[in-house]
């Protein structure tokens, strides 16, 4: 341990901004109010946690990284959205480095453009657009994590401004006035915690990884001279540094194109496996370094060795992910089109990836029961290698009384399973949906096709179709 600290200490700091002239405010990661007492320590156990409360924020960076990754500033103004009197996060009676969270925690991602620089104490990231919203729940009692990806175009009502994208709040009032909002428009859910992340320092952790494992699903081939990024990609499976991996995140072909959100999860995944990976030794303390020079939390040390172990404790299982279900507005007179939520929607996914309560008047059977097999939209995407396998399964469906079921694009990379993907969230529409299909696997996570509620991607198995419907 001690070595990897020397280790630590000695290398270079990585390449960053040019600092203002006026000296820098001192920053203290952990100076935040926590309700856990524990005495003074020794020096080298205080520099054996310091570097382990890095390490954690990395692996936890396992689940919030995306367009910005790892660049974050922080205040306590956030906390405002929870009740008053509400559990400790971590437990006070687990040791180091084990300790696990208490409760449910509720965290906020949010990935602005770059020009984030906390070493000079700018303020400037206050004011700038925001790419990328998330909301993550580290769950505990399940081991498990869910995402909700929130279209920065989502259409919200702000106070005193009227209904505008939520991107806009955070240059009208920060982190604050985005979490009041988001809290508001997501049936009044607590929000805990937050991360702020500019792009800078993800293409620096990228590359720190030794790139990414990713499927390229079509040729990405543009310039974005804003952001000095030049892509070329051919479709297939790829090893991307970290200039690629932010160039696949972000290309979209228009304003209306939610394809990035796509990407984002399979970049999210992608990252996931790369840490667990033995082969990253060697590039720990230089990872160490770079969270330690960029990262700001609200979260403290406590907080996040909670995280970190229910991270490593997680379900096979246990990392759901869905996009806000909605749809973009098609009015002429609205020169950039809107993410409009789905409100029924939105209640189901809060109900029953968040645990949150459905608010008084909602109609409950239609957020918590399957949508019927008649309003059901299902998007059958072929996955299977076989031409004539489409047109059956459509049929067959239809025949057992799916009647919105419809083909869209083959997926280019050859699944072995057929793939039942929870497109908006209506897991139990998918649990029903897999008793018809027992070989089938339900897929938390919106990487289907954008117009339905549940994608059938179909694999190998449907090659024979006895097995696949359970036909004896």
């Amino acid at each position: 341990m001690l070595e990897i600290i020397e280790l630590y200490k000695n290398l270079p700091i990585p390449p960053q901004k040019p600092k203002k002239k006026s000296p820098p405010p001192k920053r203290n990661r952990f100076n935040r109010t926590s309700n856990i007492s524990i005495p003074p320590l020794p020096l080298t156990l205080r520099l054996t946690r310091l570097l382990l409360g890095s390490f954690t924020l990395l692996l936890m960076a396992t689940f919030s990284l995306t367009l910005g990754a790892i660049v974050a500033v922080f205040d306590g103004k956030v906390t405002n959205t929870v009740p008053s009197g509400r559990l400790p996060l971590v437990q006070t009676d687990s040791s180091l480095p084990s300790l696990r969270l208490s409760r449910t925690l509720n965290l906020l991602v949010l990935g602005i453009e770059e020009g984030v620089t906390p070493t000079t104490g700018s303020q400037s990231n206050e004011s700038n657009p925001v790419e990328t919203l998330w909301l993550m729940r580290f769950d505990p009692v399940e081991n498990a994590v869910s995402v909700l990806l929130i279209p920065p175009q989502t259409r919200v009502q702000i106070p005193d401004r009227g209904r505008n994208p939520i991107a806009s709040a955070h240059s009208m009032g920060g982190v604050t006035l985005t979490s009041r909002v988001l809290s508001q428009t997501l049936n009044a859910i607590p929000i805990d915690r937050y991360i702020r992340a500019d792009a800078a320092t993800f293409r620096s952790f990228i590359d720190l990884l030794n790139g990414v494992e990713l499927f390229v699903p079509e040729s990405l081939s543009y310039q974005d001279s804003t952001q000095a990024i030049a892509v070329n990609l051919e479709p297939g499976w790829q090893t991307l540094k970290g200039e690629e991996t932010l160039g696949f995140a972000r290309f979209t072909e228009n304003q209306a194109d939610l394809s990035g959100i796509h990407r984002q999860q399979m970049i999210l995944q992608s990252v996931g496996d790369r840490l667990a990976s033995p082969t990253l030794s060697p590039q720990l303390p230089r990872i160490v370094q770079l969270m330690d020079e960029y990262i700001e939390t609200n979260l403290t040390l406590e907080e996040l060795l909670g995280l970190v172990t229910l991270v490593q404790q997680r379900s096979p299982h246990g990392l759901k992910m869905v996009l806000l279900p909605g749809e973009f507005s098609t009015a002429r007179s609205v020169p950039i089109p809107y993410w409009n939520i789905d409100t029924t929607g939105r209640d189901r996914v809060m109900y029953h990836y968040f645990d949150q309560e459905l608010n008084p008047g909602t109609q409950g059977d239609r957020t918590t029961n399957p949508k019927s097999p008649q309003t059901l939209k299902i998007a059958v995407q072929n996955a299977s290698g076989n031409p004539l396998i489409l047109g059956q399964i459509v049929a067959e469906l239809k025949s057992r009384g799916y009647r919105n079921v419809y083909p869209t694009s083959d997926w280019p990379d050859p699944q072995r399973h057929t793939q039942i993907i929870t497109q908006t969230g209506d897991i139990p529409a998918a649990t029903t949906l897999q008793i018809l299909l027992p070989t089938a696997q339900i897929q938390f996570n919106s990487l289907g096709d954008l117009e339905s509620d549940i994608t059938l991607r179909i694999g190998e198995d449907a090659l024979n179709m006895k097995d696949l419907f359970g036909v004896k």
